[in-house]
């Protein structure tokens, strides 16, 4: 399968499409583009388990802190880099949060979750 990376088609692919055409050439050697490329190696390791932000900051009362680590976090893995150290960081503060340890934990320990951080240091993000 030959990809055609165009301008502006790239825009208009979705994300499974995108996999898809990736996983298929990368099979024969017959990607086109650096565009592509490039947009395949940040596309493909963002894939992660839902980050449970609403439920953690419905578990902490409204005025407490640590709201903005919450968000610290979420905006860190949307980030187009992603820093591992920081996200880390942040998820140490919040497991250390008796009403969020739970949560945190479950979402962090998650095999897609740790794919995700393990992929942070493979692609070099």
């Amino acid at each position: 399968m030959l990809i055609h990376a165009e301008i502006g088609y790239s825009r208009h692919v979705e994300r499974d499409d995108i996999r898809e055409a990736v996983t298929s050439a990368d099979d024969t050697g017959m990607i086109a583009g650096e565009e592509l490329i490039t947009q395949a190696e940040t596309v493909l390791p963002a894939e992660q388990a839902d980050f449970p932000g609403e439920r953690l900051h419905a578990a902490l009362t409204a005025g407490h802190q640590d709201h903005r680590t919450i968000d610290r976090l979420r905006d860190e893995i949307a980030a187009p880099r992603p820093n591992r150290e920081a996200i880390e960081s942040h998820v140490q503060t919040l497991r250390g949060l008796p009403e969020l340890e739970a949560t945190v934990a479950t979402w962090w320990e998650s095999p897609v979750t740790q794919r995700f951080v393990a992929n942070l240091s493979q692609i070099g993000l």
